[in-house]
């Protein structure tokens, strides 16, 4: 079975245009709330986090998402060490449940940082979401209340369109003016092929 990696900045409409492919029947593997998930089920990767970060990202067996947030994103060596264990264990979780996966031809593996990691590595094809910053800048606003400040902070945290578009074999384009169900089917049709 092929997979498709789809990519995009935040805002950038990344999971609406996931629903999409949802809705016609593909199976969607969404990489951030999978990773999130293995903080707490997978015990070869809680125990390394513990042994790299100390006991107290982790609470009566639950993650402290907070705790662990405070010791990797002021520390660049140790976010990168973190990356090494979680990006693995993501890529294990997806290939299992790529194995169940019974209906289609294709698959979807969301990420915003496909490009960036070894996740790559698993997709066959990668498509990019785009849209232009004041109209991911209003989308997170609208979303999560995000004063302008803050999301162009975490934009500038990630790759460029520019830079995602010149590494991907396909590009949505979403402007909020160009409809997105026919570039979607567009690249439904070729992973068909």
């Amino acid at each position: 079975m092929k997979c498709l990696g789809l990519t995009g900045g935040i805002g950038s409409g990344k999971s609406y245009v996931s629903h999409i492919f949802a809705a016609l029947g593909v199976p969607v593997f969404e990489a951030d709330g999978r990773a999130k998930a293995l903080y707490e089920r997978d015990q070869w990767l809680m125990s390394r986090l513990i042994e790299l970060l100390g006991a107290d990202v982790y609470q009566n067996g639950v993650w402290h998402k907070e705790a662990m947030a405070a010791k990797i994103f002021a520390n660049k060596e140790l976010l990168s060490k973190v990356n090494d264990l979680v990006h693995p264990a993501v890529i294990r979780d997806f290939l299992h449940w790529k194995e169940r996966q019974q209906a289609g031809t294709y698959v979807l593996l969301e990420s915003a940082i496909i490009l960036e990691t070894p996740f790559a590595s698993v997709a066959d094809k990668i498509a990019t979401v785009s849209a232009p910053i004041e109209v991911r800048l209003a989308r997170l606003h609208h979303r999560d209340h995000s004063a302008a400040e803050d999301a162009q902070r975490r934009m500038e945290k990630q790759w460029s369109d520019d830079m995602r578009e010149s590494k991907s074999d396909f590009v949505i384009h979403s402007d909020g003016k160009k409809p997105l169900l026919p570039q979607v089917l567009k690249i439904h049709h070729a992973m068909l092929a």
